[in-house]
């Protein structure tokens, strides 16, 4: 388990595996959709089945806020399952086999 936590494919990203940006409608808050890397075998397997992708959500100075977890792998339709938060909402939403809010509102204090 240890070893799956330290080498997760989610654990590592920046310029080099970044798919989208996706800004909320006030452009307070950004997601960047990342790919993940083949560093597991497990990461091999949902890889080759299409579900390549997780989130990590950014405010506009860019501090990462969340991050999808890190079992997550997704296919890239997701990119346009979110309701992204605002200056008058600490909510975010996103689709994960149902609809899921997070309240940030501990991250960005």
């Amino acid at each position: 388990v240890m070893w799956w936590w330290f080498f997760s494919s989610s654990s590592f990203y920046g310029d080099f595996n970044l798919c989208d940006t996706i800004n909320g409608e006030d452009r307070e808050y950004y997601i960047n959709m990342y790919q993940h890397l083949p560093t597991t075998p497990l990461a091999v397997y949902k890889l080759i089945q299409g579900k390549r992708y997780f989130y990590v959500l950014y405010n506009k100075q860019g501090k990462k806020i969340w991050h999808s977890p890190y079992y997550a792998y997704e296919s890239d339709h997701l990119i346009t399952d979110f309701v992204l938060p605002t200056k008058n909402s600490n909510s975010f939403k996103y689709y994960d086999e149902e609809w899921k809010t997070v309240d940030i509102t501990n991250q960005i204090n």
